[in-house]
């Protein structure tokens, strides 16, 4: 018997999302079947393939999964009717029902299951913790350029911020971190660990360019967002974004980031945190975000 985690947006929830699936399988002895969902949007696209993941079988074959996708109707209109008719046949559906967090009633299911929702808690995966590390590892090796971060990373005493902005700087609903976060992540980071060397990681360079300067930094660019995620875990501490890629980011580095500094916001949660995480409780938008 296999159940089908389905796998959505970026890149960081992606993660969580196969994280999830993997402790399922290693629980319940069932293997687990991916099935990737997006329908040509050129912000958020599948990613896991570039990760050296156990499982891999997709619950629709791509090319199959492609020719639902084409042409100039509503992709996405014809791929979920596809998927249900599929999951009505075969699985018994069962939807996330609170965000951030932790339910074990998943482990009592016992037949074929279709699981949809993000599972961002890492009381589903924490005690696979070594093997989840080993299979998020990119296949391939890094660019000349991205190498030229690392081995600066390693000689300094590194630290990683992030800012996210794209999809986050909006006129309703802003959800970007302000300056206030960031002025009180790198006073508690210097008081912790003393001088640093600051590596800056953002979706949004022009921006940072402009309007940061709370710490002489170094702008990590000019290589691809995969690169940016593997270079973020050299560096030896982290102050994270609300940001599900900084998490991981930060997660996946030695000692689970070293000092962490991350912001309890809008709806995250304090059990969406490793327990040895520093927690800032702290504001987005309504002009937080307009500004560093």
């Amino acid at each position: 018997m296999r159940s089908v985690v389905r796998i959505s947006d970026g890149l960081g929830n992606q993660l969580f999302q196969y994280a999830f699936g993997y402790s399922f399988a290693q629980k319940t002895g069932q293997d687990i079947i991916l099935d990737p969902f997006f329908w040509g949007s050129a912000l958020r696209s599948y990613q896991l393939d570039k990760f050296r993941i156990r499982y891999t079988e997709r619950f629709i074959d791509p090319i199959w999964d492609y020719i639902l996708g084409v042409g100039p109707r509503n992709a996405r209109c014809f791929k979920e009717k596809y998927r249900d008719a599929k999951i009505e046949k075969e699985y018994r559906l069962v939807r996330e029902n609170k965000p951030m967090e932790y339910d074990s009633t998943v482990y009592d299911m016992r037949d074929a299951v279709y699981f949809q929702g993000f599972w961002q808690s890492p009381c589903y995966f924490d005690e696979f913790y070594d093997e989840i590390r080993r299979q998020f590892t990119i296949k391939g090796s890094l660019s000349g350029r991205a190498k030229d971060y690392e081995m600066q990373m390693g000689k300094e005493n590194s630290v990683s911020l992030h800012i996210r902005r794209t999809d986050y700087d909006r006129d309703v609903n802003n959800v970007c971190l302000g300056g206030s976060f960031y002025e009180e992540a790198l006073r508690g980071m210097e008081q912790s660990v003393g001088d640093f060397c600051l590596f800056l990681f953002t979706d949004d360079k022009e921006f940072v360019r402009k309007n940061f300067d709370l710490h002489e930094y170094i702008l990590v660019e000019d290589i691809s967002d995969i690169e940016e995620f593997v270079l973020m875990q050299r560096c030896r501490h982290h102050i994270v974004a609300n940001s599900t890629f900084s998490w991981w980011g930060a997660y996946l580095a030695e000692n689970k980031g070293g000092t962490v500094f991350a912001p309890v916001a809008d709806i995250w949660t304090k059990e969406f945190y490793p327990a040895q995480w520093n927690l800032i409780r702290t504001r987005v938008g309504n002009g937080e975000g307009k500004k560093i």
